[in-house]
């Protein structure tokens, strides 16, 4: 009898034990922070290596929660995951759930001919002050990093002898200037300007543009000053702040206080120069007018807000903004004597944009906290709203049950009461908007949302939760795309958003066939069970090729969209929280109660088991013991885990008690 293969024998077990997984994640990746002096913090990092960035993500703490918030890791790393929990809520500010924080990083990072760069703690920084241009961007470790603002395309406008003049501010330029101390970045760039009224050209002054970041926020503070010729006159002078390159990152409209509703001034439309008035304008806004979860946008506070007038903005090409310059006025005679203009600016990736008045104070709280901070924040809201609803639930049900023991009696009714605001806010924020904006919704967060309401009835059995499941699921069935698979059977994939590509990531429609299969326990209504038979069918046995540091061929369980057109795109599971999720969802519909999904089950238990087995061998490839724990890597050729994947993988082999 032949004995097992080397391979086999060195390949570490498919862990069926929560414990060791959590003790590697709270050895290695767990750690303080200090918010400011005096407020610590214990969370998840993203990595365990931080390669000069740690980063504490709000989602992925709570994707960690619910992992840790299993009866046995919960008793046995309580101190640890009431930490987490702590950081979790401290994220959470009115319908906020903000998305990160970071350790502090100001360094620079290379030169690209005339083009400098920097790492800041959550933005890349690049500027070329010879040609006065800067740009900032919001971070990340993926291909979502770009140069999301640049500054630039400047002038001084003014009257002089009735006549009016224009003159651009970097065509100009004398000196340049980049100071680093300490935490803050300096940037400036001085142009010396002149004009030609009548043959001989004459001084009005010298321009002066500081660009100031700080390690310590995300704020971008934005001073133009003109130091004018004592012995010229001039009159009404503007003063300009201009953002360029806008039609990159597909910016689209422009807001600000002066309509408190949140409606935008102006949105892009056909090709042309338009003004826009900011008369009275405390507060503007430059955005994207798509996805809430990570649309784009700048927001700005005028230092000296009575002074703003307009802003003039381009369109170009079509539905795109491709400039936008903020205008500054001096009206009546100057002789000499320094004018100044300045704004301090920050940037969103994901956010509630018609709360103005909310972004209007968040700049100014960054303004007046910079100075004490210890750590930065990223005021996007977390990409996964629904993992943190989740997590509350998930906490909640276990209190409930009496299976931990607690210091505090009021835990129980605080994380209820945070369950039931967030859910409300989720309601009004994301799912009463759907039907007018289809793109607000992002169908895995609203997977999480379905799992934490399921958990919440499971331990209160009141109908309001049922009621709301049962909305819930409406919505998340609008994300179904149907078509026939090879063999001319009905099958389907799951959006991640309405407007999105034609694709079925499988994240994404597992999370939804998962959220379908535990919510059938308490709805009774037969479209779950047909979503599920055909989101089954959409998987498929795939070789395909990702890159990875260059192209490498895997052989896996990929899933499958065909649209209208016929177009066919598979995606696949290389990174195994994808695994993780995917598990979790077979795992429920085997344990499934409900008669017409165990007849989907059992018509596709044979195809099932064989996905498992290779999707179970890729984890098995992924998977490294050490320190008597186990870490369970993002994917088979990664050197680490991060803070998403331990925990979804986890979850995808053990599922959780009060699911």
């Amino acid at each position: 009898m032949a004995g097992t293969p080397n391979w086999k024998k060195q390949l570490p077990m498919i862990p069926t034990d929560a414990l060791p997984a959590a003790a590697f994640l709270i050895r290695h990746l767990y750690r303080p922070f200090d918010m400011t002096e005096g407020e610590r913090f214990f969370a998840i990092a993203e990595n365990e290596d931080p390669r000069g960035d740690n980063w504490y993500w709000n989602d992925d703490n709570a994707k960690s929660l619910e992992f840790l918030s299993r009866p046995e890791v919960w008793r046995r790393f309580s101190g640890e995951t009431a930490e987490i929990l702590r950081f979790v809520r401290s994220m959470c500010r009115g319908p906020y759930i903000f998305r990160r924080v970071s350790d502090l990083r100001l360094e620079p990072s290379g030169k690209e001919g005339t083009v400098s760069k920097y790492v800041h703690s959550l933005m890349q920084l690049k500027y070329d002050l010879s040609r006065g241009a800067i740009a900032a961007g919001v971070r990340f470790h993926d291909e979502r990093t770009h140069d999301n603002l640049w500054l630039t395309g400047n002038r001084v406008d003014f009257r002089y002898h009735s006549r009016r003049f224009s003159v651009g501010a970097e065509c100009a330029i004398a000196n340049t200037d980049a100071v680093q101390d300490g935490h803050s970045l300096r940037l400036k760039h001085v142009s010396d300007l002149y004009f030609t009224p009548r043959w001989r050209p004459l001084h009005l002054g010298q321009l002066t543009y500081t660009y100031t970041f700080d390690a310590r926020s995300m704020l971008i503070e934005v001073e133009v000053a003109l130091d004018l010729n004592p012995g010229l006159e001039v009159a009404d002078i503007t003063l300009t702040i201009g953002h360029d390159a806008l039609d990159y990152p597909f910016f689209t409209g422009i807001g600000a206080d002066t309509e408190p509703t949140g409606g935008l001034l102006f949105s892009a439309g056909d090709p042309g120069s338009f003004s826009i008035d900011m008369a009275g304008a405390s507060y503007y806004s430059i955005r994207q007018g798509f996805i809430s979860g990570d649309a784009l946008a700048i927001h700005t506070v005028p230092r000296g807000p009575g002074r703003l007038a307009a802003i003039e903005a381009e369109v170009r090409p079509a539905g795109k903004l491709c400039r936008a310059i903020a205008t500054y006025v001096f009206p009546g005679p100057r002789r000499g004597g320094r004018l100044v203009a300045a704004e301090w600016k920050l940037i969103t990736a994901g956010g509630f944009y018609n709360r103005v008045s909310d972004y209007a104070g968040f700049v100014r709280d960054a303004v007046k906290m910079q100075s004490t901070q210890c750590a930065t924040n990223d005021y996007s809201i977390s990409y996964d709203y629904g993992v943190t609803i989740n997590a509350f639930a998930k906490c909640f049900a276990v209190c409930a049950s009496g299976a931990v023991m607690f210091e505090t009696t009021t835990l129980q009714d605080e994380l209820r009461s945070l369950f039931d605001l967030y859910l409300q806010y989720y309601a009004d924020l994301y799912v009463d908007p759907h039907v007018r904006q289809p793109n607000a919704i992002f169908s895995r967060e609203l997977a999480f949302v379905i799992l934490g309401v399921v958990t919440m009835y499971r331990a209160t059995g009141a109908d309001e939760y049922r009621r709301r499941l049962a909305q819930l699921c409406e919505v998340l069935l609008d994300f179904e795309v149907r078509f026939e698979d090879v063999s001319g059977s009905p099958a389907s994939g799951f959006l991640m958003r309405l407007d999105s590509p034609r694709a079925a990531y499988v994240d994404c429609h597992s999370a939804a066939l998962l959220a379908l299969t535990q919510a059938s326990r308490y709805i009774s209504d037969p479209r779950f069970a047909a979503a599920i038979d055909r989101g089954l069918a959409g998987y498929f046995l795939e070789t395909c090729a990702v890159d990875v540091g260059g192209p490498r061929r895997i052989d896996t369980v990929s899933t499958l969209m065909i649209d209208e057109h016929g177009s066919r795109r598979s995606e696949n599971p290389f990174w195994n929280f994808k695994v993780g999720m995917t598990l979790r969802f077979f795992n429920a519909l085997r344990s499934a109660t409900d008669p017409a999904l165990q007849a989907v089950a059992a018509r596709h238990r044979d195809r099932v088991e064989l996905f498992e087995i290779i999707l179970r061998r890729q984890l098995e490839r992924s998977i490294s013991e050490r320190d008597n724990g186990i870490e369970i890597r993002i994917a088979e050729t990664a050197s680490e885990t991060n803070s998403e994947t331990q925990p979804w993988v986890m979850m995808g082999l053990l599922g959780h008690p009060h699911d």
